[in-house]
């Protein structure tokens, strides 16, 4: 995946990017309840790109904040919440434990957890 285009698709994701689109991943999640399979894996190839050159872009760092900021806090929080209505449709326990596992891994790496920062 060409750079360019894994920003584009971050964009597409940010909660407050002008870019964002509701037919994303972020924008299906939050608009229809429904975690997209293909648009995940296309996201998590984005950022998994943009951590490859390692980008230092600051408007680019932040959108994947906000990326990762709204899956564990929001979307995947409230879906394991019995008191909030929210519920991500197609998503059991089994599935629900490897997404958030890979969510935190990924951008973890991107955004510079200090789990994976050299010694």
């Amino acid at each position: 995946m060409e750079q360019t285009t894994a920003e584009e698709i971050v964009a597409h994701n940010a909660p407050f990017s002008s870019h964002f689109r509701d037919d994303s991943f972020l924008g299906r999640l939050h608009e229809e309840w429904v975690w997209d399979e293909g648009a995940f894996a296309r996201l998590n190839q984005a950022i998994t790109c943009l951590t490859h050159h390692k980008c230092q872009d600051a408007t680019i760092r932040a959108q994947a904040f906000d990326i990762f900021s709204y899956i564990m806090s929001v979307a995947l929080l409230s879906h394991c919440n019995p008191e909030d209505l929210y519920r991500i449709a197609n998503m059991d326990t089994e599935l629900f434990w490897a997404r958030r596992e890979e969510v935190q891994r990924v951008f973890d790496h991107f955004l510079g957890s200090w789990q994976f920062r050299q010694a």
